[in-house]
């Protein structure tokens, strides 16, 4: 039997940005990229409902997706569909509280879109909501769930480049997402120590002169992240877009143009250099659908996925540690970071 989904705004993520990604392109993104896409083609799900504020945005999304009932307060939705897999698209301010009234209503899985939420107390109830009721999350960073930054992530751990050290962002902000989850998976999801950073040109509310309000993300320009692990995570702000590299004890892998290929080189031990090897090409998939796969499976075996909760709250708990640190002057925050009722938007 299908697992029955319902879907929690119709714009963007849920159906339209299908249209945007048409066409030739570089990089590792295959379609389909929408959730509504992925849902369609995953033969263990259904879509049986759907929730917007806007009924005509409701009501166009029902007749792309051919989604039977649609609903403009998400809690009718789930007290009379009961559905098992919620997807949460809506702008982040709109998070909290449909994931926390899901998971305590029955749903077993949702696929949230990022950025999580806008405050530490909204991860920490979003969390708590979600261990008490067994609910998996699927996070909506698509990148760990992409062929070539999976590749990566194997050769990582293969042996074959010793064991893993650090891993280098060049651009990214604090708490989008995508951008801090993709390194910690590529280190693994270590429990962090110790987080410091600089950021860029920050956004506060203009009513707010606390640096407690601010109305947009900013780019990181340099962080130093230590895990338990004994790896550490570094910013370079250069600007070079989707690139990443895996630092290795006897070799570096460069993931290239954001999951188009990777660049791996070997150590030459007595020469003190590193040369290039062969790494087989892989053909790239959609992230969105595994995801879906994923978020199935784990309903089914009762274990998490690769963006399950714990590497959420990880990435969560960074990006507004990197403010907190900023906003002292760069200096090493503990986790947990204070003041945990910082508001930041993305968006």
């Amino acid at each position: 039997m299908s697992l029955r989904v319902g879907i929690i705004g119709c714009g963007r993520m849920a159906s339209t940005i299908e249209d945007e990604v048409q066409g030739i392109r570089r990089g590792g993104l295959a379609l389909p990229y929408c959730h509504a896409g992925a849902y369609a083609i995953v033969e263990e799900t259904e879509m049986i409902a759907a929730c917007d504020i806007i009924p005509e945005k409701l009501d166009t999304f029902q007749r792309r997706w051919e989604v039977p009932r649609g609903y403009t307060d998400f809690r009718e939705l789930i007290d009379i569909e009961k559905p098992e897999i919620l997807s949460i698209t809506t702008r982040p301010e709109q998070h909290t509280e449909a994931m926390i009234y899901g998971a305590e209503n029955g749903v077993k899985g949702m696929y949230a879109e990022k950025p999580l939420c806008r405050t530490l107390i909204e991860a920490d109830a979003i969390r708590d909501a979600f261990e008490q009721n067994s609910v998996f999350l699927e996070f909506g960073p698509m990148r760990r769930n992409w062929a070539v930054y999976r590749q990566a992530r194997q050769l990582a751990t293969s042996g074959e480049l010793g064991p893993i050290r650090s891993v280098l962002g060049f651009s990214g902000n604090s708490i989008g997402g995508h951008f801090l989850d993709t390194m910690l998976y590529l280190l693994g999801d270590p429990k962090p120590t110790t987080i410091r950073g600089t950021l860029g040109e920050l956004h506060p509310d203009e009513k707010d002169t606390s640096n407690m309000r601010f109305v947009q993300d900013t780019p990181i320009l340099n962080a130093l992240v230590d895990f338990d692990s004994g790896t550490t995570l570094h910013v370079a702000a250069t600007g070079a877009s989707g690139e990443y590299e895996v630092i290795c004890e006897e070799g570096v892998i460069r993931i290239q143009n954001d999951g188009e290929s990777l660049h791996v080189r070997k150590k030459d031990g007595p020469h003190r250099a590193y040369d290039a090897i062969e790494v087989e090409s892989v053909t790239p998939f959609s992230g969105t659908e595994y995801k879906v796969r994923e978020l199935v499976r784990a309903i089914h075996i009762n274990e998490p996925g690769v963006s399950n909760l714990r590497a959420t709250m990880l990435g969560t708990e960074i990006g507004f540690g990197l403010y907190e640190s900023h906003l002292q002057g760069g200096i090493a925050v503990r986790p947990p970071a204070p003041n945990r009722e910082r508001w930041i938007s993305s968006w």
